[in-house]
């Protein structure tokens, strides 16, 4: 016999119930469940679009705020609501996308402000709980890295209303770039070809993965040798770094800003 599948979070504390908190906070709270949720899905699943991604709210529970959605890809949408809530059980965030991240920082913020707890559960068969999001719980701030840069490898797919290009890198890493109509027919036209993309990118500041990519120009893919690109890096860089006595410290300061010591 098949079973519904459901994402549920109940809201737990003193006022927590129906007609004791603005519907406009209700709406930011199930918002955000759906858009953290999607932006997992779209991270491991990059062909997808996100408005294809429906984690519909299903009903409130009577005499509190328990919120039950019913996901339309429920084989994707659960293994990334279980991705989610094992971060918030280990207090590990970094394997988040920064949008997932952003929708429990919203969260969390509600939970603070209500002072009430969120607990997670799914129900495929049976309910099972997840996590809890506390008001103590501390969901980091966000520090995009994001800059122009040049990606090398194979254009693979070409194609979208709204112009794609799936990109496998020369370590075999599949990334899915915006474009203008322009360059996604100039790399129509290079399709299986190793080829070098240039534009602007966003890195998850923990990871380091690239998130997002716009490309803004394509160019031919000139192979070297690790000496040489050494090098050419070194003559590009010249002096700039030879100052700096503190590595460890000089990067965490351009990853979350200077410190107060």
């Amino acid at each position: 016999m098949a079973h519904d599948v459901t994402v549920e979070i109940l809201l737990t504390g003193e006022g927590m119930s129906p007609g004791k908190i603005r519907s406009k906070e209700i709406a930011e709270v199930i918002e955000s469940v759906e858009d953290m949720i999607a932006s997992m899905v779209i991270r491991d699943h990059p062909d997808l679009r996100k408005e294809t991604i429906v984690i519909g709210l299903k009903s409130i529970r009577q005499g509190s705020i328990g919120l039950e959605f019913s996901p339309n890809l429920a084989e994707l949408t659960l293994p990334a609501t279980r991705r989610i809530t094992r971060s918030i059980t280990e207090n590990d965030f970094g394997v988040l996308p920064s949008g997932a991240i952003n929708s429990l920082r919203k969260l969390s913020a509600f939970t603070r402000r209500h002072q009430c707890n969120a607990e997670f559960f799914t129900q495929n068969g049976r309910l099972e709980s997840l996590a809890v999001l506390t008001p103590e719980t501390q969901i980091p701030d966000i520090y995009p890295l994001s800059g122009e840069t040049s990606i090398y490898g194979e254009i693979t797919r070409v194609g979208g209303a709204e112009p794609k290009i799936q990109f496998k890198t020369l370590d075999s890493q599949i990334i899915y770039c915006s474009t203008s109509r322009a360059i996604a027919k100039k790399a129509g036209a290079k399709l299986y070809t190793k080829v070098e993309l240039h534009g602007l990118a966003e890195w998850n500041s923990e990871t380091f993965e690239i998130e997002n990519f716009h490309v803004i120009d394509i160019s031919d893919y000139e192979q070297t040798s690790p000496s040489e690109a050494f090098e050419e890096l070194a003559n590009l860089i010249g002096d700039s770094f030879d100052k700096i006595k503190d590595v460890d410290r000089f990067v965490s300061e351009i990853r979350y800003g200077l410190s107060e010591a």
